[in-house]
C-alpha cells in the first residue's frame, strides 16, 4: 500500500510540474498575446475593432455602439502580495502616462487570463495599479459556446 501511494504521489507531482511548466510558457508569451485577446474578446461581443495602420498611442480601435474608443492594451505578470499590478505607463526608464487626448480605455489582461477596461479617467495621472482595487471594472469571462 505505501508503494503505491509513493507511486501516486509521484506521478500527481510530475503532472503538477508539468501544469506549471505550461503556464509559465504561456505568461511569458502574454505580453505578445495581449492585443490579439482584447480583439478576440471585443468581437466575440459583437463590437468591430480596427487596427490601427501607424504607431500610435493606441493599439486598437473599437466601436461601442456608434462611439468609436481607443483602446491601449496592457498585460501584467506581476504580483504584488495578493494581486496583480500592472504599469500603465509606457516607455522603459522615461516612462510616460496617457492622457485622454491619447486613448480613451484601458483593456488589461492579468497573469490569470482576467480581462478589465478601465476608462483612462479612473486612472488619469498614475504609473501603476493594482488590479483589486478594480474589481468593478472587471470583465465577465465569456461563456463557452454551447456544444449543441
Amino acid at each position: 500500500m505505501r508503494r503505491a501511494s509513493a507511486s501516486m504521489s509521484a506521478r500527481r507531482s510530475r503532472a503538477t510540474y508539468r501544469r506549471r511548466r505550461r503556464l509559465r510558457r504561456y505568461v511569458a508569451n502574454l505580453h505578445r498575446a495581449g492585443p490579439q485577446l482584447a480583439a478576440a474578446w471585443f468581437t466575440l461581443c459583437g463590437k468591430d475593432v480596427c487596427w490601427p495602420l501607424e504607431p500610435c498611442r493606441y493599439d486598437l480601435v473599437v466601436d461601442v455602439a456608434g462611439r468609436v474608443r481607443r483602446i491601449q492594451v496592457k498585460t501584467t505578470v506581476t504580483r504584488s502580495g495578493s494581486t496583480w499590478q500592472v504599469f500603465l505607463s509606457s516607455g522603459g526608464s522615461d516612462r510616460k502616462v496617457y492622457s485622454p487626448d491619447e486613448i480613451d480605455d484601458f483593456f488589461i489582461i492579468d497573469g490569470d487570463l482576467r480581462y478589465y477596461l478601465v476608462p483612462i479617467e479612473a486612472v488619469r495621472g498614475m504609473h501603476a495599479i493594482h488590479l483589486s482595487a478594480y474589481e468593478d471594472h472587471r470583465l465577465l469571462q465569456l461563456p463557452a459556446p454551447d456544444a449543441t
